[in-house]
């Protein structure tokens, strides 16, 4: 969509067949194989960024925002969409074994997890970190960004898609929009 609104879209992905799917969709000009805390490009390089689906897969969030920062261009843009914090709770209470000796996570938690979740004869493996939304907002306060929006979109309930309607309730993504201050 980015390509077609007319702007240099530059795909980066720290997993080869990710990488690799994105070079058969067309989906940029430019790829690299990087992970988001060693992006291989120069200071300043970017007016955009847009970290759809990937903070909450890294281990060093504050880390990640600071290297992105280093490559936005003054008062560049950051675009980011994550699992919403109370998306992930819900989920971990869901697929998480009810062990008696485990104590039970709360919200303002950093744990890591690995889930499998079966739909509609797909399995889907997940792995990343859940976190509460002010871990996020540190790291971006941290590496230098001002959040300037902020969206719960809820999930659009159409026909044949009554597997949604629990998103309805609660939101099960979280965007936020950021601006790079001037150093």
């Amino acid at each position: 969509m980015l390509k077609t609104c007319g702007y240099q879209v530059t795909a980066i992905d720290p997993v080869a067949e990710l990488l690799k799917a994105a070079v058969q969709a067309q989906s940029a000009h430019d790829y690299a194989i990087a992970p988001a805390s060693e992006l291989p490009f120069e200071n300043e390089s970017f007016d955009l960024v847009v970290a759809y689906n990937v903070l909450m897969d890294v281990v060093d969030v504050p880390g990640a925002l600071r290297e992105i920062r280093r490559v936005l261009r003054k008062e560049g843009t950051l675009f980011i969409s994550i699992v919403h914090p109370l998306a992930d709770l819900e989920l971990l209470a869901e697929t998480a074994p009810n062990a008696p000796s485990e104590p039970r996570a709360t919200y303002f938690d950093r744990r890591r997890f690995e889930t499998k979740i079966e739909s509609r004869g797909l399995t889907m493996h997940f792995a990343g970190w859940a976190q509460p939304l002010e871990a996020y907002v540190g790291g971006l306060e941290s590496a230098g960004f001002a959040i300037t929006s902020l969206r719960e979109p809820t999930a659009g309930l159409t026909e044949g898609r009554d597997h949604m309607s629990r998103w309805s309730r609660f939101p099960l993504f979280l965007w936020l929009k950021a601006r790079a201050l001037a150093a």
